[in-house]
């Protein structure tokens, strides 16, 4: 009995020898509990540590050789002026000045003849100046109040009035406006191409009407100072030229003062005076109040001297 147990002992043995032998030449998962991984060892050549007390060496910048800058003047004064080379003029590009599509005719071409050329005072930025029989003004809108009755004929006096009141209304521009008044014992107003007395931009074509209305005019009739006055009044100028031989019949007082109310500063009126003596000879009257009322000159002129 005991050599049976021995035996079924070592036979139990080989058999668990064998069995735990053919299981360790197996791969793959055998269960949840353990997983077989491929292992190894990795090798990295350690890399030489730098001291961090040792300061990184600084590489020397080179500054270029620049020139030697000149000595400057103490002052402005004392510099020199540098003499610019000559430039020779170089060919536009582009298409040039404007041409007009239109050619022009004999009737556009003596339209344009017409136009005044703008006094060298305009181009300033200010009123340009003109004169009437030797006083000299400014302003944009002017009014001529020119005396038309029968005495004006003495000495050729309304033949030279009409005359120097062209050359003054030459001396505007298109920047200014103006306005006659011929009178005697009543008015006679320049109106436009509709027939409207108003103050007329100093337009080429308004001086060619003004110039006829001009020529056309004739003296006659008394003389009514007031009424002219006070109308050239309403058109609000900034200059009145007054002229008459008619220190009689004066304005009286209280329609110098009316003249004076209606104005309130805002023109300068001008007066000249037509007489027939020496000007030493020449008596204080009513044109010289009006006159200096009203922030003007006042000018006498002997009509014998123009019939010379």
């Amino acid at each position: 009995m005991a050599f049976v147990g021995s035996l079924c002992v070592h036979a139990l043995l080989a058999w668990l020898i064998i069995t735990n032998l053919n299981s360790c030449g197996k791969k793959g998962d055998f269960g949840s509990a353990e997983v077989y991984r491929e292992v190894g060892i990795r090798y990295e050549t350690p890399q030489p540590e730098t001291p961090q007390d040792e300061p990184t060496p600084e590489t020397e910048v080179t500054a270029p050789d620049l020139p030697a800058l000149p000595d400057l003047p103490e002052s402005m004064a004392d510099a020199p002026l540098t003499e610019l080379p000559d430039l020779s003029p170089q060919t536009l590009i582009g298409p040039g000045p404007s041409q007009s599509a239109m050619p022009r005719t004999e009737t556009s071409q003596a339209i344009a003849d017409a136009i005044p050329a703008p006094a060298p005072e305009a181009t300033a930025g200010i009123p340009s100046t003109t004169k009437f029989f030797d006083i000299a003004t400014q302003g944009r809108v002017l009014l001529y109040v020119i005396d038309c009755s029968g005495s004006m004929s003495r000495n050729n006096s309304f033949r030279q009035a009409k005359s120097e009141l062209m050359a003054s209304l030459q001396r505007l521009d298109g920047s200014h406006k103006f306005q006659i008044i011929f009178y005697n014992d009543g008015m006679f107003e320049f109106r436009d191409n509709r027939g409207q007395p108003e103050v007329h931009w100093a337009t080429a074509a308004n001086m060619s009407r003004a110039q006829s209305f001009i020529s056309e005019m004739d003296n006659s009739g008394g003389t009514a100072h007031f009424p002219a006055l006070t109308k050239a009044l309403s058109y609000s100028p900034e200059v009145i030229f007054f002229l008459t031989d008619a220190a009689e019949p004066a304005m009286s007082a209280k329609e110098l003062d009316e003249v004076r109310r209606k104005n309130n500063g805002r023109a300068a009126i001008h007066c000249i005076e037509f007489g027939i003596q020496p000007t030493d000879l020449k008596l204080p009257n009513f044109l010289q109040k009006l006159a200096a009322q009203n922030g003007g000159t006042y000018r006498y002129r002997d009509t014998n001297e123009f019939g010379r």
